[in-house]
């Protein structure tokens, strides 16, 4: 990055990978960080099914593809505009109005035959076979406009035939070129392995049948294509979003066992969080020619050595909180997000605007980094309300009933909170059970595991750090993630410190 460059960027990068990209281009490879689980993880060819909540970094690791360098010579491809993508699949799906056991295999053929299609678009120019297999023909420009014209295809010359539309399909799909076309493909990939990147809707209602049925046929299909492909260097990824998941992992996908293996969740440990942010303040103050001389030669494997040269010089090592409390800096950091690197990223850059304006960047006063922090929350807790709103309408009101409860409480307070939302739910939904089970999915209401009152600290477990739900009973003593407070006017008086961070290995390292 140069100074021209960094002086276009936030310190800390911006919110969304889109925009980083647009405005580095092809010096996003140095800008990425490598130094996390996730990038080996993602490329070992069991895996084909990412799970990641919004912001956790799931379309800048469908980047990382394109310029990886473990598979080498790999071309990767990039499905973007899901949005536009999948309304174009639901014209499709729509024509299926079977039971999900029926239907669901037959929108996997659908998927079978875009996924191949969208290859050989991109690969045409690598074999006259190939482009032979482009049936519907090689438009140019973007996927999404290729898939418009290909299913206005599609469905032009099949609707009449809407009965035997997915017969058909398996006839295309056994078409003498398409065959061709995959022979040549996998000629090609034998030297030059290929990663096909799918992203799924940032936002899309559980009710929305036939989206969901799409949703669950897309990772049926990445199963079977990962099987029969992955070993011979046709790689399918597929990413889809934690806040859906569960649900279709447990009503619709037709065998969990079968079809859902290997995943990986984007849930980010500390030290890796602590280097990503340090990465992209090192790379922003080394092109504006700010960068401290101890940030010089760091280790980036090294979570000690980064902490020591890139954290503590600016950050500083303590603070006092908005109690008055002694507390570690990157711990209170951290605790007010559901540790998902924009949100991090969003305080971090609150923090830097506030030094620009007192002039002390690139060094963070405590008092700044405690007032931007409050300022700074309130925006990461709408984010969450927002990418939930589909899956519970109104749920901004909703979670009003929590307002000015205290951070710790027992559980059987938020049976006597439930039915002032009642009004709120869509018919017949509303109950209990379903307020508790929503305030755990959105990493609002966590169970506490330990309290040291001398201390003044409380641990709890918030759903969002789990790879399974988090039932929240009336005998559970619970605790509002700080991340809400001051969106929920939460009663802060008794002083507790709420440290949000599960029971593992990989949190021990951060001493509060």
């Amino acid at each position: 990055m140069d100074r021209e460059t960094a002086e276009l960027f936030s310190p800390f990068g911006e919110a969304d990978c889109e925009s980083e990209v647009k405005l580095l281009k092809q010096e996003y490879s140095e800008y990425f960080f490598y130094h996390t689980r996730f990038n080996s993880s993602a490329l070992d060819p069991s895996v084909f099914l990412i799970v990641g909540r919004r912001g956790s970094g799931k379309t800048a690791l469908a980047h990382f593809f394109s310029f990886q360098k473990h598979l080498r010579q790999a071309i990767a491809i990039d499905v973007d505009e899901s949005d536009t993508f999948e309304q174009l699949l639901e014209k499709v799906t729509a024509l299926s109005i079977q039971s999900r056991e029926v239907a669901i295999p037959k929108i996997t053929k659908i998927w079978d035959f875009i996924i191949w299609l969208i290859i050989f678009k991109k690969l045409q120019a690598y074999d006259v076979r190939i482009r032979a297999a482009c049936i519907f023909g090689d438009h140019n420009g973007k996927v999404v406009d290729f898939l418009r014209l290909t299913l206005k295809g599609l469905l032009n010359h099949f609707l009449s035939l809407e009965d035997n539309l997915f017969d058909k399909l398996e006839e295309l799909l056994a078409d003498e070129r398409v065959k061709a076309g995959r022979a040549a493909v996998l000629e090609l990939a034998r030297y030059k392995p290929i990663i096909v990147a799918v992203d799924t809707l940032e936002n899309y209602n559980i009710n929305d049948d036939v989206m969901m049925r799409a949703t669950a046929a897309l990772i049926q299909h990445g199963s079977e294509f990962n099987r029969d492909y992955a070993r011979k260097g046709i790689h399918l990824k597929i990413f889809t979003m934690a806040e859906v998941f569960p649900y279709i992992k447990e009503e619709v996908i037709l065998n969990t066992l079968k079809f859902i293996r290997n995943e990986i969740y984007l849930n980010w440990r500390p030290k890796d969080l602590m280097r990503l942010i340090s990465w992209r303040l090192y790379h922003y103050l080394q092109a504006t020619r700010q960068l401290a001389p101890e940030s010089h030669q760091i280790d980036w494997d090294d979570y000690n050595d980064v902490r020591e040269k890139m954290w503590t010089p600016y950050f500083g090592n303590s603070l006092r909180n908005n109690g008055g409390t002694p507390e570690l800096s990157f711990p209170y950091v951290l605790r007010h997000t559901q540790m998902r690197p924009r949100q991090l990223i969003v305080l971090c850059n609150a923090i830097a605007h506030r030094a620009q304006q007192q002039r002390t960047f690139p060094f963070f006063r405590p008092e700044d980094i405690v007032k931007a922090v409050l300022h700074g929350q309130k925006a990461l807790a709408e984010e969450v309300f927002n990418s939930y709103s589909s899956v519970y309408p109104k749920v901004g009101r909703i979670v009003e009933a929590l307002s000015g409860l205290p951070m710790i409480f027992k559980g059987n307070e938020l049976d006597k909170r439930a039915p002032l939302t009642a009004s709120e739910w869509p018919a017949g939904e509303y109950s209990p059970h379903a307020f508790r089970q929503l305030v755990a999915e959105l990493g609002l209401v966590g169970r506490i595991r330990s309290c040291n009152e001398k201390a003044g600290i409380v641990e709890a477990t918030f759903e969002y750090s789990s790879e399974s739900r988090l039932p929240l009973l009336v005998t559970d003593y619970c605790a509002i993630h700080p991340m809400f407070y001051q969106k929920l006017n939460i009663n802060d008086q008794r002083n507790f410190r709420v440290y949000p961070f599960p029971d593992h290995e990989d949190f021990r390292e951060l001493e509060y």
